[in-house]
């Protein structure tokens, strides 16, 4: 099972390295982003899923904040565009990492990605499901959700660590060969 996983995770290099699948998915990026800066703006605060994990005061505060219409609004964006953003970032930064891992990984190179999407959507239907049932929250609701968000930061920062360094690693060995 694990080995037919990594199979087809690895058949979407091609897949995501062609030029065409970097520009969309870089287009979808910035959309989304535009989306999410209008939301904002909107809102008047950040949304939820920005904030560096919260508290039952914190998030009652923040609720509170965004009203019924701007809870409303807040939710229709995290059904529709936030489960769009991790597909289009995950295109984007996969092809990315597919490229940077040439000649270095050739099993599995997606895995980071998967899993920071993975962290991404659950976050996004507990957010969704908070959105939705405000305010009949219960207190291990709002830990689990503020400890997924959590998750999800450090992920990322692991992932673009992560490749970074691939790509430094190229350049030193590209560099070396060229030297050589």
């Amino acid at each position: 099972m694990q080995s037919s996983f990594i199979a087809r995770l690895d058949a979407l290099n091609p897949l995501l390295t062609r030029r065409i699948s970097l520009i969309l998915s870089f287009l979808a990026v910035i959309s989304c982003l535009l989306g999410f800066g209008w939301l904002k703006q909107e809102l008047g605060t950040r949304m939820l899923d920005e904030m560096s994990g919260y508290d039952s005061e914190m998030l009652n505060t923040q609720m509170l904040l965004y009203g019924e219409s701007g809870r409303a609004l807040h939710l229709r964006f995290t059904l529709i565009l936030d489960m769009v953003f991790p597909l289009a970032y995950g295109a984007f930064f996969g092809g990315l990492l597919v490229l940077a891992a040439r000649g270095i990984f050739d099993k599995a190179v997606l895995a980071p990605v998967l899993a920071v999407m993975v962290l991404d959507v659950s976050e996004n239907v507990q957010i969704a499901l908070m959105l939705a049932q405000f305010p009949d929250l219960g207190t291990q609701q709002i830990a689990f959700a503020s400890a997924t968000t959590l998750a999800k930061f450090w992920a990322i920062r692991f992932f673009l660590m992560w490749l970074a360094g691939l790509v430094l690693w190229n350049l030193w060995v590209r560099l070396r060969a060229r030297d050589a």
